[in-house]
Formats: C-alpha cells, structure tokens, sequence
C-alpha cells in the first residue's frame, strides 16, 4: 500500500544520510587540508646544526638566483638562503665540476639544494661567523611531500574507506618508526619483536578498513601464516646462502663498519643476520595483507551472493582466487626486487676492449644483496 507520508519520511531520511555523508567528506576534505598545509611549511622551514666531532655545521636549504657561467670548470651560484639564522641572507657557492658527466651537476636557476656551512663563531647576538659554504644534495622533500599529499587527497575524495586507509598507513608508519627502531637500537631480539609489531599492525589495519568481522579475523590469520612461511623461508635461506645482514644495507655505509668494529671491541655485536630477516619479513607484509584481504573479500562476497554455499565450496573458491593473485604477485615482487637494481644487471652485457667481460652475470647473483632480493621476491 502507497503511504505518502512514510514515502516522504523515507526520502527525508536518506537526504540526512546523504547530507552527513557529505559533511563527514566534507570535514576530512578540510582538515586533510590543513594538516597537508602544515607538512609544506614545517618542510619548508627546514634547517638543523649537526657536530661533526668539535666543528658544527648549520644545515640549512638555499635557492639559487643567479649562475655565473664565465669559467670552463665551475659554476659560480648566487643563492639566497630561504630557511635558519641566514635566512633571506644572499651568498656565494661554487659548484666545482670534476671532469665526470656522472658525477658533475650542472645546476640551474630556480633551483634549491641544501647548503652546508661550517660555524667559525657565534656572537653574542646569535648572528653566524662562517669562511666557506659547502653545497649539499638537492631538496626533494617538498615535491615528496606534495606527491605523496595528492595520493592521500584522492583517497580522501573516496569518503571514509580512504580516510581510514589513511588513518590505518598513519598507525603502521607510527609502529615501525617509534616502536620497532628504538626496540631494535635497544637490542631487543629482532625477529620477535618485528613479528609482534607486524600482527598488531595487520590487525589494526584490518579493523580499521574492514571492520571487526570474519573477513577481516580471515585476513589476518592467512597474513600470519604467510609471515610465519615467510620467515621459515628467509631463516634456512640466510643459513644455506651465508647471509651476514652487512652487504645489503650497512655493507655501503660508513655508519655500518663504525657500528661493527665498535661493538666489536666492546665484545658485543649487532645482530645484523636477525635485523636481515626482520626487514625481509617486513618488506613482504604489504603484499602479504593485499592478498589476503583480497581472497577474503572475494569469499565474502561469493558468501553474500550465496548463503547457502557450503564451507568447502568457499574454501575452493578462495583457493582459485588465490592462484590467480599469487601469478600476478609474484611478477610484481620480482620486478619491483629487481628493478630497484637495474643498474647493476647490465654490467654482465658490458665487454670492454681490454679487460673483456669483467662483471660476469654469476657474479652479480652471487652478492649478497642480490640473494636477498631474490628470496624477498
């Protein structure tokens, strides 16, 4: 029967949920905003006094506003300092060439770089006493920031599913950065405690997203098993294939050999084999908790769409979903793993007039940091 009035009310009601859904983006629209704001500003205003040893040195981002391109070999630049105690501060830098097109930065006006000056003094004003200014790197932050900010702004636009993938990546980086590195520079046992923090974040992040139910308890149970296949795997491969946990990270730092012979001496030693597994085990998370939200929602929807469906029914299609991931998971794994060191594959096809061929390809899969981007992928 046709009721005018419960009609109305019923429209009434979905132009208030309507409205609240649209304030509610509406909200988050704004105060993502504000806060993306803040990023740039806080990045933009960047500077910092490091020590090296006694010397201290203010780190500080300049904008180069003219070039004096009369000399053959270097490039002398006007910059004007934007962040610190010399701000809107005008100062000369060179920028010396090497006679290496790789290496040589040929820079341009509009550009911005970090500026490293050596403090001599400072008066009693805070004013700076320095005889020479060092260039830095280029500051990427900012466009970073702004790249990263149109990502979150689109998933923003998608209501509340992309506020809470947000607030879910915001609670993940919170744990890795102020969780597990000071659990890790403690000397807490690496593995473990990567483990822990991994399943906290995974059940939050399935919460969060899908909401407590059993496609999100699915989830996390099937990103726990992988972590523990995950983790079985790289713990036999670290021992067959002598992995050290040094060549792939601290292996190109300074930092890591100053780390090593000081523990050493002290007859300690960082555990760089268990941080290795740690961060195999972290690098394959994400992937890990894509599939398996994917197959669990696939199985939640194929329950939907058929209650009736008996338990193995769904299983097996759980497990069909699952094959058809895992063919395009693992490609993805792979090129990503790899790509990261593209570079370093081409030298086996390099032959030089001389010396011949002398980064055979069994020598680029026999380093240690390309074993282990083989068993991360």
């Amino acid at each position: 029967m046709y009721i005018p009035g419960v009609e109305r009310s019923r429209g009434a009601e979905g132009l208030d949920r309507g409205g609240g859904g649209l304030r509610s983006r509406v909200i988050a629209i704004v105060i993502y905003l504000i806060l993306w704001a803040i990023g740039n500003v806080w990045i933009s205003r960047y500077w910092a006094i490091i020590h090296r040893g006694e010397l201290r040195v203010l780190v500080c981002v300049g904008k180069v506003v003219n070039i004096d391109s009369t000399q053959d070999v270097d490039q002398v630049l006007k910059m004007q300092v934007l962040t610190g105690p010399l701000r809107g501060a005008t100062v000369s830098v060179d920028n010396k060439f090497i006679g290496r097109a790789f290496a040589d930065r040929i820079i341009h006006v509009g550009d911005k770089l970090f500026l490293q000056i050596p403090i001599l003094s400072l008066d009693e004003s805070g004013g700076i006493r320095y005889k020479k200014i060092y260039l830095g790197d280029y500051f990427r932050s900012g466009f970073i920031l702004n790249m990263l900010g149109s990502f979150g702004f689109l998933l923003v636009l998608l209501g509340m599913k992309g506020v809470r993938a947000i607030f879910s990546l915001a609670i993940s980086g919170a744990a890795m950065l102020f969780l597990l590195l000071p659990a890790l520079i403690r000397g807490w046992p690496p593995v473990p405690i990567s483990l822990a923090i991994s399943v906290a974040v995974t059940l939050l992040t399935f919460f969060i997203v899908g909401g407590l139910n059993r496609k999100s308890v699915a989830g996390t149970l099937g990103t726990l098993g992988g972590l523990l296949s995950c983790l079985l795997l790289a713990y036999i491969s670290s021992k067959a294939l002598h992995f050290t946990g040094v060549d792939v990270e601290f292996g190109f730092m300074k930092l890591g050999t100053i780390l090593w012979r000081d523990q050493a001496m002290k007859g300690e030693m960082w555990n760089f084999r268990g941080i290795l597994l740690a961060g195999m085990m972290i690098g394959a998370l994400g992937a890990m908790m894509d599939v398996c939200m994917a197959i669990a929602s696939a199985v939640d929807e194929v329950k939907k769409a058929n209650p009736r469906i008996g338990v193995f029914q769904a299983i097996r299609s759980g497990l069909n979903v699952g094959r058809d991931i895992m063919g395009t998971v693992t490609n993805t794994l792979i090129f990503a793993y790899l790509g990261s060191d593209l570079t370093l594959f081409i030298l086996p096809s390099i032959v030089f007039p001389q010396a011949g061929r002398v980064y055979p390809f069994l020598r680029v899969i026999n380093r240690e940091s390309t074993a282990v981007e083989a068993v991360q992928g």
